[in-house]
């Protein structure tokens, strides 16, 4: 073989290795390729199943890496939706829930059937709860809505927070800030009326019953499960009795103990009772700073307490001598009480031992 010949070959094998090589790369780069699409597909695409949510026997919600959902029915082995941003739970009190499309609207689907019933048209929207849901509309004006998507209740009041907004035996609250007061206010509403049947600033269930007592403007109300009040005006204060059924109720300062039904059982009601004294000298001693004050008992008189106010109290009989409309009673001598009444500005009137106010 002369040079010539080998060097044609040489030539021939190398051209080969190079095209050998250049396919080999070209299709480990088209293998990598292939795999590199296919975790970003399904990244993108693929199912998340550990982030499913069942909202009935045969209807679930299907998660995907995305973070997008639908809702797929089991039993008629297809999809209900189309791709979701979120599903709400299953109602406790209803078959409607709350779903949020892909532009940030929500709607409402059967958990039942997994079909939209009320497409996404709403800014906020709350899970149906005995037959009526919570909505925002018209720039975050708040109203109540039935299965038919027909505005029932319509320009709530309301602070558009955190908040689950749903009846529950028919009745839903509704909060909102009240700037004058610097407190909150809660609207009640009422299934049965369409309408608001009380504002309080305060409402707190019993324990024990299904009684509430709740604040409005007027005063403590003690409500029953309806929000009818027990008593036909407002107390001054109330509070539950936790020993047993009923409620201690405050009006011009004396407090009473009634059941749930308005029956009074104790006519005159108290917190406590302190004792008097005051200051007759001190003690001898060789310097002002180990003196000790001496101190006289007082037999006759003693202060009683409701809630946070005192009034006087004869010792031996129980006879009311002032009603409990002062904060701290003080003797000053045998002869003259101090009384506050204004503790935060220190104020305070002077008595004498028949309770009455001295003036100058």
């Amino acid at each position: 073989m002369n040079s010539i010949t080998m060097k044609k070959n040489l030539k021939d094998v190398l051209n080969i290795t190079w095209k050998a090589g250049v396919s080999l790369i070209g299709l480990l780069v088209l293998i990598l390729l292939v795999r590199i699409g296919s975790r970003w597909c399904h990244y993108y695409t693929g199912r998340a199943e550990w982030r499913d949510k069942t909202l009935s026997a045969n209807i679930v919600v299907r998660a995907y890496n995305s973070g997008k959902v639908r809702v797929y029915n089991k039993q008629t082995k297809r999809y209900t939706t189309p791709k979701l941003c979120w599903v709400a739970g299953t109602p406790k009190r209803d078959s409607l829930t709350v779903f949020c499309d892909r532009d940030g609207y929500r709607g409402f689907l059967n958990v039942n059937t997994g079909e939209i019933v009320i497409p996404a048209q709403y800014g906020k929207a709350w899970v149906f709860s005995e037959g009526l849901a919570a909505v925002e509309y018209d720039k975050k004006k708040l109203g109540f809505i039935n299965h038919d998507n027909e505005m029932v209740i319509e320009d709530v009041a309301h602070e558009s927070g955190f908040f689950d907004y749903v009846f529950k035996d028919g009745f839903c609250t509704v909060m909102i800030w009240d700037d004058k007061t610097d407190e909150r206010i809660y609207s009640v509403y009422s299934r049965k009326t369409l309408g608001k049947v009380g504002e309080y600033h305060y409402i707190n269930q019993l324990e024990r019953s299904s009684y509430m007592i709740a604040r409005s403007d007027e005063g403590y109300w003690l409500l029953d499960s309806v929000y009818e009040s027990v008593f036909d005006e407002p107390y001054d204060y109330m509070e539950e009795v936790n020993a047993a059924d009923g409620v201690f109720a405050t009006r011009n300062y004396v407090k009473q103990y009634f059941d749930f039904d308005g029956t009074l059982l104790e006519p005159f009601v108290i917190d406590g009772i302190e004792r008097l004294n005051y200051v007759t000298g001190l003690t001898d001693a060789s310097s002002e700073y180990d003196q000790d004050v001496v101190l006289e008992f007082e037999p006759d008189l003693v202060a009683y307490r409701v809630n946070d106010n005192y009034g006087l109290m004869n010792a031996h009989t129980g006879k009311i001598i002032t009603l409990a409309r002062y904060g701290e009673i003080y003797m000053i001598s045998k002869e003259l009480l101090r009384a506050e009444v204004n503790y935060s500005n220190n104020e305070s009137v002077l008595l004498d031992r028949n309770g009455k106010e001295i003036s100058e």
